[in-house]
C-alpha cells in the first residue's frame, strides 16, 4: 500500500465538540458526514478565501477523518490545532492505528457480503461488519472505492482482496482524482485559488446554506455576484520534464491560470489540472512553452 502512502495522509478529529469545531473551518457541511451514509470533499480556506487544502472527510463513531497530501498534514493539524481554545477537540495527525487503500468494484466484490456492504452511489459510505471500517464509493466515471479505519481490520480487507504477491495498492489517489477533474491542495498551491476557480461548487464540496466558516465571506460574493471567472480543466501536455505545481500557464507570454495537479501518463505524456481564466480556453494556453491539448471541464 506504499503508493498511496505517499500520497495521502490523515489527519483524525475527536473529541465533544469535533463537529461544531469543523463546521466552523470547511467549506462543505460536516453534518452530512455519516459512517453509514455519506462521506464529503471539502475545502479549507484562509481568512482570504483562498485553499489551503482540500479534504476527503469521514467518519468512524464519533471520530472524522480529513484526508490530504503528506506534504501538508502536518502544518495544516498545527493551523487547525490554534482554534480549539476551550473546545474539547483533540487532533491527531498521522494515527498509528489507521490505514486505507484503495481497490476497483470488481475486486471488492471479492469479499463476502458478510464481512461488508458495498456502497451504490458516488460518495455513499458503509461501515464493515463490526464498524471499524469504512467503505466509500469515490466520485467519477469508473467505480473506485476508498476503504479505510483500523489498521489491523483494513489490512485484513486487504489481504482478502490482494492474495497474489507483491501485495501492493495498484491504484493512485492522485491519477484517479486527476481523470475525474477533482482537485487537490500541496505545499507549493496553497493560498493560491478560491474553491470555485478550482470548481469546489461543481463537485458539492461547497454548501452555501451552512453558517460561518473561515473565508465563507470571499467565497460567497463569488457565489452570489456573479459567475466564477476561472475553472479548473483536464488536459495534457508533452514534455521530457517534469512539471512544477503551481507552474503559470500563460497565453503570448500573459499569465491566464496556474498548474493545479499532474502524473506521468507515460513517456513524455503528463495529464494535467489547470486553473483557467475561461475567456482563454480556447486561446492555445502552455505550460513552459509546451501546448496544452484536449482541455476538459466537469460535463
Amino acid at each position: 500500500m506504499d503508493k498511496i502512502k505517499d500520497q495521502l495522509d490523515v489527519i483524525k478529529i475527536s473529541g465533544k465538540d469535533a463537529e461544531t469545531f469543523i463546521q466552523g473551518q470547511i467549506t462543505n457541511d460536516i453534518t452530512l458526514v455519516s459512517g453509514e451514509k455519506k462521506s464529503i470533499y471539502t475545502g479549507y480556506c484562509s481568512p482570504k478565501g483562498r485553499l489551503l487544502a482540500f479534504f476527503f472527510i469521514a467518519k468512524i463513531e464519533t471520530n472524522y477523518f480529513l484526508f490530504c497530501p503528506p506534504c501538508i498534514s502536518n502544518s495544516i493539524s498545527k493551523r487547525l490545532a490554534m482554534y480549539i481554545l476551550r473546545s474539547d477537540v483533540k487532533i491527531t495527525c498521522s494515527p498509528k492505528n489507521v490505514d486505507y487503500f484503495l481497490v476497483d468494484k470488481n475486486n471488492l466484490q471479492k469479499l463476502p457480503n458478510s464481512l461488508i456492504s458495498i456502497p451504490e452511489t458516488k460518495m455513499q459510505t458503509t461501515l464493515n461488519h463490526d464498524k471499524s471500517v469504512s467503505i466509500t464509493m469515490l466520485n467519477g466515471i469508473k467505480s473506485y472505492f476508498f476503504i479505510f479505519g483500523d489498521k489491523k481490520e483494513t489490512l485484513r480487507l486487504f489481504d482478502k482482496i490482494y492474495t497474489t504477491k507483491p501485495k501492493t495498492n495498484p491504484y493512485s489517489w492522485n491519477e484517479i482524482h486527476i481523470e475525474n477533474i477533482i482537485p487537490n491542495i500541496f505545499h507549493e498551491t496553497q493560498d493560491l485559488f478560491i474553491p470555485q476557480s478550482l470548481n469546489l461548487d461543481l463537485i458539492n464540496a461547497i454548501n452555501f446554506k451552512k453558517g460561518c466558516y473561515t473565508g465563507q465571506e470571499v467565497v460567497a460574493r463569488t457565489h452570489y455576484l456573479g459567475k466564477a471567472k476561472r475553472r479548473m480543466y483536464l488536459g495534457h501536455v508533452e514534455q521530457e520534464n517534469r512539471p512544477k505545481l503551481g507552474s503559470n500557464i500563460l497565453v503570448n507570454d500573459e499569465k491566464v491560470g496556474s498548474l493545479v495537479n499532474f502524473y506521468k501518463q507515460k513517456h513524455n505524456v503528463f495529464k494535467i489540472l489547470v486553473e483557467l481564466r475561461i475567456e482563454k480556453v480556447d486561446a492555445n494556453p502552455n505550460l513552459n512553452g509546451y501546448e496544452i491539448h484536449s482541455l476538459t471541464m466537469q460535463p
